[in-house]
């Protein structure tokens, strides 16, 4: 708003003094030219136009802004974290809008590959889904040791060449929301996969093992 009241001040400015040096430039040099005698009293009338039009800019400014704001209330925004450490993998799935949000499932996928994580959750967060959370809240899904070997067969699954690319999908109710996996993340799952034997990537021969 600062800068579009700085143009048109500059603008006006512009033209008072394109105006004046017109009017001296005639009045200066009346052989060449029409005397041109300006009247001065319609410069009130210029100025309470341009004020008048940034009036109009200001409310169509105020207008828009006020439609971000509703549209940043109404639409779903979820956050993924990744914290990966030795041997455990713990994902934090949050709601940070204004609005709540129902998280149906996790998937990861590649390309246009994916598959769902539900199957692969660790124990202690069967049943998780669907989980409604309100702003703010968050839902905290751990791996540790033997807990990762389903996600890491559902990655071999995929039957990838390599493992650049890798996301996690968020599903809601109303949407789904990617996240790359974070180096660290990457990092983590190749060592379990090591330690258990299991190839994240598709073999020469062809198979997932």
């Amino acid at each position: 708003m600062r800068v579009v009241a700085v143009v048109v001040g500059v603008l006006v400015l512009c033209a008072l003094s394109a105006f004046a040096g017109l009017t001296a430039g005639i009045n200066l040099n009346p052989q060449s030219t029409v005397r041109f005698v300006p009247d001065w009293g319609s410069v009130g009338d210029w100025v309470s136009g341009v004020g008048a039009l940034l009036a109009v800019i200001a409310s169509l400014y105020m207008v828009q802004r006020s439609e971000r704001f509703q549209l940043a209330r109404d639409s779903e925004q979820v956050m993924l974290t990744q914290e990966p450490s030795m041997a455990w993998l713990t994902l934090h799935i949050a709601c940070k809008g204004l609005r709540s949000c129902t998280v149906m499932d996790l998937r990861i996928g590649h390309g246009g590959k994916c598959s769902s994580l539900k199957h692969a959750l660790s124990d202690r967060n069967k049943g998780v889904f669907p989980a409604r959370l309100e702003p703010g809240e968050m839902v905290q899904l751990d791996w540790s040791g033997r807990d990762l070997i389903p996600t890491l067969q559902t990655i071999c699954h995929l039957g990838l060449k390599n493992t650049d690319g890798l996301y996690f999908e968020v599903v809601t109710g109303i949407s789904v929301h990617r996240f790359g996996l974070d180096t660290l993340t990457l990092e983590e799952l190749q060592t379990g996969a090591d330690a258990f034997d299991i190839s994240l990537t598709k073999r020469e021969d062809g198979l997932p093992f």
